[in-house]
């Protein structure tokens, strides 16, 4: 026993600097956690839409600073449509179109009697359809005018290639873009800052118009020239070489958008912002909700209250838990606990702010989850009473909070200490959930009605307070068994368990000394109903008796009642007797300690 209080003391040594260390740590969250932007913003956070009327003159309360989005935008867009569609001259598409007519040249000026034949092979080869009927028209030129449309072909072409063919689709997409001219590239070189104008631009589809003016000047010399021959070969022989970078395109618009910096307008204190009855624009619904990111509500003589009033607050309920413990061995234990599920529940509402900003109900709180936790494992009202009340007072400092959050916390954690009873059936665990979500919406409906909460927010509240009680009760009945045993603390389900007659202390208890576990069970009713009547706890009295023979199973012999005719003490000395008996206190311990 001495030892077992040595250990004791060891452990609990370092207890008062752990409850020092959480009283501070619980002390700063409450404090600070409200004054989070996200948090702190949100009870001046404006609802207004674009288009709404302003119910109220607004003024800034302080310096700050408004990124204008529009002018952003608008000079994002002017830096993206300065990079003008990107084209380049392909050399390997000019390298094959003049080779195509330097073989179609030759093919069509010889002589031969495969002349013919050889220009079909040679269109078939490059996958060149003739849907102009090209080749028949050139075979009823005389041999002049065939040299003298090569001639022309060359020349014609070499000025359509040197100032680049262009696809149909790509032209369509750049002047649908709303561009009339483009950048030019040769290879690596370009030509800076110039551009080119679509107009001038050739594709297969305007050749007709673009060179039937060009070609004929060629007439002149000869009037049986036919130009049309020379455009149908052009769009026959040609490919493509003026090709649209779209990819390079989007690029440098991208960056140029990139570098544009942010439209940033300092708004000085007192400005008004917007006229009371006045539609809002898109831009005010922006510098309002900038302006809602820049305040801070509290004065330095608020911040100076509210820091006394969270230090008051962790001094007196920790004080208050110690005095309601009553002196209990483990009261140091439960403070900690009771500081660190607090902590928790600081944090959580931390988190639900940051992921519901501004629209925090009060029953989205987690309220009900360090009362609910220290009744678990303290079974003591008084205890998880005293957590709740300084929970409640720890959310009446959040800027969202009404002059009825705190009441509405105090009466839900309330509510549900009344109703909550000790589970020894499956069934009481619904029942206390089932108990504890029509009361605690109940009180919330009542608390929020009085302070004119919208009807249309009345089903969420209700459907929080459920979720709340649902995820509080999941948590508490998780983490309960945990720290029971890692903390050895006596729940009721952990003394439930112990006391049944299948535990194998008890069950080899009943094999070896069966007169002691009679004995006990006997000790262990009668001690169940006098503790039950003077206020005590039954389920512990109900343990220590049945455990307080245990040492007796190793000589279970020695002892009267599980004696039958012959006595082991007659045979053996009173001291020795003595000795036998007293050993099955420590033996007892021992076993416990197992």
């Amino acid at each position: 026993m001495r030892k077992l209080s040595r250990q004791r003391s060891a452990g609990s040594r370092y207890q008062p600097l752990i409850i020092m260390m959480l009283m501070i740590l619980v002390t700063g969250c409450a404090f600070f956690i409200p004054l989070l932007p996200h948090i702190s913003s949100a009870s001046k956070q404006f609802t207004y839409q674009v288009g709404q009327l302003a119910e109220e003159d607004i003024f800034a309360p302080r310096d700050f600073i408004h990124v204008d989005a529009e002018k952003t935008e608008e000079r994002r867009l002017a830096a993206e449509r300065a990079i003008l569609p990107i084209a380049s001259l392909n050399l390997r598409q000019t390298s094959l179109s003049y080779t195509r007519l330097d073989i179609f040249s030759k093919l069509l000026l010889s002589e031969t009697d495969q002349r013919e034949s050889n220009l079909y092979t040679f269109l078939g080869s490059e996958n060149l359809v003739d849907r102009r009927n090209l080749l028949q028209r050139l075979f009823l030129l005389k041999e002049a005018e065939l040299a003298y449309y090569v001639a022309t072909l060359n020349e014609t072409a070499s000025m359509v290639l040197s100032r680049g063919l262009m696809d149909h689709d790509s032209y369509e997409r750049i002047t649908s873009d709303g561009y009339d001219s483009f950048h030019l590239e040769m290879g690596v070189q370009s030509h800076g800052d110039e551009s080119d104008s679509l107009d001038e631009v050739l594709t297969k589809e305007n050749l007709d118009d673009l060179l039937f003016a060009y070609l004929r000047g060629y007439i002149r010399q000869q009037s049986s020239f036919q130009p049309q021959l020379i455009i149908d070969t052009l769009v026959l022989l040609l490919e493509n070489n003026l090709i649209y970078d779209e990819a390079k395109t989007l690029s440098l618009r991208s960056q140029a958008r990139a570098k544009v910096e942010l439209v940033q307008i300092a708004i000085p204190k007192n400005t008004k912002l917007v006229s009371k009855d006045t539609p809002l624009t898109a831009n005010q619904v922006r510098m309002l909700e900038t302006m809602n990111e820049y305040s801070f509500l509290y004065t330095p003589t608020q911040l100076l209250a509210r820091a006394i009033f969270t230090i008051m607050v962790t001094l007196v309920g920790c004080r208050a838990f110690i005095l309601f413990a009553q002196g209990h061995f483990r009261s140091n234990l439960y403070l900690i606990l009771a500081l660190s599920v607090l902590l928790i529940s600081v944090l959580l509402i931390g988190l639900i702010g940051w992921l519901m900003p501004g629209t925090v109900l009060d029953s989205h709180l987690p309220v009900l989850l360090a009362p609910m936790f220290i009744l678990q494992i303290t079974d003591k009202k008084r205890l998880a009473f005293i957590t709740s009340l300084m929970i409640s007072s720890y959310v009446a400092l959040l800027p969202t909070s009404s002059m009825m959050t705190f009441f509405f916390s105090i009466a839900t954690g309330s509510l549900v200490l009344w109703t909550f009873q000790s589970a020894q059936r499956r069934l009481d665990t619904l029942s206390n959930w089932a108990y504890g979500t029509i009361t605690t919406s109940f009180a919330a409906l009542v608390a929020n009605m009085l302070v004119g909460l919208d009807s249309h927010l009345y089903l969420p509240l209700v459907f929080g307070m459920i979720i709340n009680v649902t995820v509080s009760m999941i948590l508490v009945e998780v983490s309960v068994p945990i720290f029971e045993r890692l903390l050895n603390i006596p729940t009721p389900y952990r003394l439930m368990e112990i006391s049944r007659e299948d535990n194998p202390l008890l069950d080899r208890m009943a094999q070896v000394a069966q007169g002691s576990f009679t004995h006990s069970r006997h000790v262990a009713e009668l001690a169940y109903v006098a503790a039950k009547t003077v206020g005590a706890n039954p389920l512990l009295a109900r343990v220590g008796a049945m455990f307080h023979d245990i040492g007796k199973s190793d000589h279970p012999e020695y002892y009267i009642e599980n004696q039958t005719e012959e006595n082991k003490h007659d045979d053996i000395k009173p001291s020795l007797s003595v000795a036998i008996i007293k050993s099955h206190v420590k033996l007892g311990v021992e076993k416990g300690r197992e």
